[in-house]
């Protein structure tokens, strides 16, 4: 229950006007990607799909656009990770930071290619490169004060 309450106070917090502090050129990280990839990988497939669906329908709710996007990526966010988790050692932090690179990635063209049927329209930019990176600064921040705590 505590992590379901902790994902709704990351949920607001990125919705909120506080999280304008953490962007670069208007571009904000994730944190409930970086929530669930690491609830994911201390936890099995049924809690972190649970977790996984219930923060993307509140995302997709909060949403001016109404499309479950957001569930739909967090829930193959959650497969991927467990995937990749079960054939590597994943205690190595660059083994991580891959997989954070690859899950974003994976949110990335899923959310490009829903909005690609939705409009027509498909775009990757350098936007996309500087959410890659703000992402994986926060997981490696993340983990820096797990590892010291």
């Amino acid at each position: 229950m505590k992590f379901y309450i902790l994902g709704v106070i990351l949920l607001l917090l990125q919705s909120s006007v506080f999280i304008k502090i953490f962007s670069y050129n208007g571009i904000i990280p994730d944190f409930l990607t970086i929530f669930v990839i690491i609830y994911a990988l201390k936890n099995n497939l049924k809690d972190s799909l649970k977790l996984a669906v219930f923060l993307g329908i509140l995302q997709d709710l909060l949403s001016p656009i109404g499309l479950v996007f957001n569930t739909i990526t967090k829930s193959l966010i959650v497969i991927v990770t467990l995937t990749f988790k079960d054939k590597f050692y994943y205690s190595s932090l660059l083994i991580k930071g891959f997989l954070i690179l690859l899950v974003t990635a994976v949110d990335v063209g899923i959310k490009s290619a829903l909005i690609f049927f939705k409009t027509g329209v498909f775009e990757l930019s350098y936007q996309h490169l500087i959410y890659f990176l703000l992402n994986l600064s926060v997981f490696y921040a993340v983990s820096f004060l797990d590892e010291n705590r």
